[in-house]
């Protein structure tokens, strides 16, 4: 049987709230977490991670997107049923079949993982993205995505996996995809490693490594609702 939950994007992050309070609602994550080791996912009280996410922990957490954030949700749960991503009428609804007069796209995931790949066009270059709805901002692997787009103010961001981003100029990317056009705010994947990150090494080496070209957030899911059945490694977007 479906079930819904309210849904937000605060501070350019992606939330759902379950009976444990705000969570974090992360594709880009392969694991869930939260301070208790539990997470009411579903129909069951779901045994997960406890503690913080890799080296942060909540309150970290809470303190850089500047909400108190009280678990994160990765795949290893929302990979488990069909969800919908309903960010206009606030609602995330799990096990949700495909709305009607919806036509769905297969995507990749990342190697050994569930974290989806889209295949997309970013300024009108094929390009392979992870949907990170962790992830505040957009992140390129090459200045050829951003040829010819003029650029704007850049950006302060972070990761666990790779410390402090800073992003000294950005660029609003027009992107496809299945078929629908969108923009997102991008900055250039840093070349360098930051030691207060648990990678060994940039995340731009990081991402080519996987074949990767870019990783995509959520910010523009706030016109339109996205569905994925994870079992299926299908996709579809619907008015």
């Amino acid at each position: 049987m479906p079930q819904t939950y309210t849904l937000s994007l605060v501070n350019r992050h992606l939330f759902a709230f379950t009976v444990e309070g705000r969570i974090l609602v992360d594709t880009g994550a392969p694991k869930s977490a939260s301070p208790s080791g539990h997470l009411t996912w579903g129909s069951s009280v779901r045994r997960i991670n406890k503690g913080g996410y890799q080296n942060f922990t909540f309150e970290k957490l809470s303190e850089d997107i500047g909400v108190q954030v009280d678990g994160l949700l990765g795949m290893d749960l929302l990979h488990r049923d069909t969800v919908l991503f309903d960010l206009p009428r606030r609602e995330l609804t799990l096990g949700a079949p495909m709305p009607a007069g919806a036509q769905s796209k297969t995507y990749s995931t990342v190697i050994g993982s569930d974290i989806p790949v889209f295949a997309t066009r970013l300024n009108g270059r094929s390009a392979d993205v992870i949907w990170d709805t962790g992830a505040q901002f957009g992140y390129l692997t090459d200045r050829k995505f951003a040829e010819g787009v003029t650029p704007t103010d850049g950006f302060e961001d972070f990761s666990p996996l790779f410390g402090d981003i800073p992003a000294p100029e950005s660029h609003i990317i027009p992107m496809v995809i299945n078929g629908r056009n969108f923009t997102e705010r991008f900055g250039l994947a840093p070349d360098s490693v930051n030691p207060a990150g648990l990678s060994p090494v940039s995340m731009r080496h990081f991402l080519r490594t996987l074949k990767i070209d870019a990783i995509i957030g959520p910010s523009w899911l706030q016109g339109v609702k996205a569905w994925i059945d994870p079992s299926k490694q299908a996709f579809a977007l619907i008015d």
